[in-house]
């Protein structure tokens, strides 16, 4: 069965299972295998470093990278480890909470080195999704995100996200002095 994906009927089905309400479970798993009919598309083409660990896109909005660690769910298991004791990773997770389309989640872009954001089309076992409950609120992710993952692992947005060109200040400068002092 098809659902409407107006936020406002979205947000009030996620209101509804936080709240131990009434819902309808197969509109709930629709809204879920179509979640990222909300996540940002290819209008993000480039991110640079801000500071700390933020970044801001070329539509001025800023996004927060998450550690490493938090990039479970979107590496290979092989590089996961590796990853966290220094090993170049296979993707690098950035989170903006969602201010725009009323459901009140969170966007999220996971790209690759070589500047591919990891879609349905690229990986769907690492793409990135728009999370109905940010992954600052464990809890609150776990119930809306990552639970409904497991019986419902495919997603019905199937479309290229694009690429992403990360200007990163900090990488840049360090690699700079490695080459600086290896000379």
């Amino acid at each position: 069965m098809e659902y409407s994906l107006d936020p406002i009927e979205v947000k009030n089905v996620i209101d509804a299972k936080i709240n131990g309400a009434e819902f309808d479970q197969d509109q709930f798993l629709f809204y879920h295998l179509n979640r990222n009919h909300f996540n940002v598309k290819q209008e993000i083409t480039t991110l640079t470093h801000y500071m700390g660990n933020r970044f801001r896109d070329n539509r001025g909005y800023l996004w927060e990278e998450a550690a490493r660690y938090k990039n479970w769910f979107h590496t290979p298991k092989s590089n996961y480890f590796g990853s966290l004791v220094g090993m170049t990773p296979y993707s690098r997770k950035f989170l903006r909470a969602d201010n725009e389309t009323g459901i009140g989640g969170e966007f999220e872009m996971i790209i690759r080195q070589d500047g591919k954001r990891i879609d349905a089309l690229t990986h769907e076992g690492y793409q990135e999704t728009y999370n109905f409950g940010r992954t600052s609120d464990t809890s609150l992710h776990k119930l809306l995100d990552v639970d409904p993952h497991g019986p419902n692992p495919d997603y019905a947005i199937r479309i290229n996200t694009g690429r992403v060109v990360i200007t990163d200040r900090r990488i840049q400068g360090s690699s700079q002095i490695r080459r600086t002092i290896r000379n």
